[in-house]
């Protein structure tokens, strides 16, 4: 399973074997028995380079997470089997918000626990967690992802934002067709935020095209304060700077931009008691 994964990252034999400390041959052979064994090809060879079959994929999809667990069983049957270890992934919202308050009280059940959390947009998250870098997932919900599990755990919705002085305050109703000209200060591609924003505008039969791009919501806040066009960002992070009076919400009307945030988490992974218990915390209020 190891040679499998490692071959499948690589893409080349001999690259696979430096990596794993071993030889050549014996990377082939062993890919080889695989492909046997299962009648099937995993990898096409063509033109000394190698290409990833659909059966490949397949079983990449399964040595991962054949590898993990088995890496779990070896380190909950060791000394360190009370120290409990996760890999949580988290979009901007949670990561700048939310999480916080979770892995403090699981620290209170598991005080010599390890948490890693990585925050990063929706599109990279979901590919961490077919390949199981990840535990879980705390982000907004994922559209036809049938390898996904989503549990439901917190209401969220994205603003519109702008300078209190921009012109559009001075329009009584505000309509998706009144912003989609405007300087739209939006997240990258792949994100949240910037993909329902743009599926409601799309549903209306309007495609936008943004002035600012950025991965930072610091930078896009900054940029609707100093007036450079309107952003679009979720609630918690521009909740303090509506209150402040800072930037002043647009209500659009007929525009639905609430949406919920999910724990999400592969669906052949082995769910343990830590995992349990901090999906647990994430529901409590």
């Amino acid at each position: 399973m190891r040679i499998l994964v490692a071959v499948y990252d690589e893409l080349n034999m001999t690259v696979a074997a430096r990596k794993l400390f071993m030889t050549q041959p014996s990377i082939s052979q062993a890919i080889k028995e695989l492909e046997n064994y299962y009648g099937v090809v995993l990898f096409e060879r063509l033109s000394r380079k190698l290409y990833v079959t659909e059966a490949g994929e397949k079983a990449y999809q399964y040595a991962t997470h054949i590898i993990k667990l088995f890496d779990e069983l070896q380190d909950n049957l060791k000394e360190n089997a009370f120290q409990k270890k996760l890999v949580i992934g988290a979009n901007y919202t949670v990561g700048a918000g939310l999480i916080h308050k979770y892995i403090d009280n699981f620290k209170g059940l598991y005080p010599n626990s390890e948490i890693m959390v990585i925050v990063n947009n929706a599109s990279i998250l979901i590919e961490m967690l077919r390949k199981n870098e990840l535990d879980l997932a705390l982000m907004e919900e994922t559209i036809n992802e049938s390898d996904l599990i989503e549990d439901y755990f917190y209401e969220d919705r994205i603003v519109i934002v702008a300078d209190p002085e921009h012109k559009l305050f001075a329009q009584k109703e505000l309509t998706a067709y009144d912003i989609v000209n405007e300087h739209l200060l939006l997240r990258e591609k792949g994100a949240g935020v910037r993909n329902l924003f743009e599926l409601r505008m799309n549903q209306m039969g309007l495609f936008i095209k943004p002035d600012w791009e950025s991965t930072s919501t610091t930078a896009l806040i900054n940029a609707a304060k100093n007036k450079m066009g309107i952003a679009v960002l979720p609630f918690q992070l521009a909740k303090e700077h509506i209150a402040s009076g800072s930037l002043k919400e647009l209500p659009v009307k007929g525009m639905d931009l609430s949406r919920k945030l999910t724990i999400v988490y592969h669906k052949n992974k082995f769910i343990s008691r830590a995992m349990q218990d901090f999906i647990r915390i994430c529901h409590e209020p």
